[in-house]
This record gives structure tokens, C-alpha cells and sequence, in this order.
């Protein structure tokens, strides 16, 4: 089955120039702590790094 990312997903997916469809996306969408990111500044800072260096890299 398919799923739906939410809008933080999207805007994560965006920010990481990852491709949704990818295997590898999907896990790595997995890893990512949604609720704690929605209610933790923090935790959102912590990971716009690693999501600007996925971009760098041209991860697909």
C-alpha cells in the first residue's frame, strides 16, 4: 500500500531533495521522529543539517 506523507514529511522531503519513491527514502522517512519534531524546536534544528547535507550529496 502506499502511503501519504504528511506536510512536515513533505517539507522534509523537499528540504532533503530525497526521492519519495526511492526504498532507501522510505526508511530513511521512517527514522525520522515526527511527533517529537512537530513539539521540539530542538529536534527540527538538530535535523535541517542533516537534511541540507543529503542534499549536497545529490541522494536521489
Amino acid at each position: 500500500m502506499v502511503r501519504l506523507p504528511d506536510r512536515l514529511q513533505i517539507a522534509l522531503l523537499r528540504a532533503s531533495g530525497c526521492n519519495p519513491n526511492d526504498p532507501s527514502t522510505q526508511a530513511l522517512m521512517d527514522s525520522w521522529p515526527l511527533d517529537r519534531l512537530r513539539r521540539d524546536p530542538a529536534a527540527k534544528r538538530a535535523l535541517w543539517p542533516q537534511l541540507r547535507a543529503l542534499r549536497k550529496r545529490g541522494v536521489a
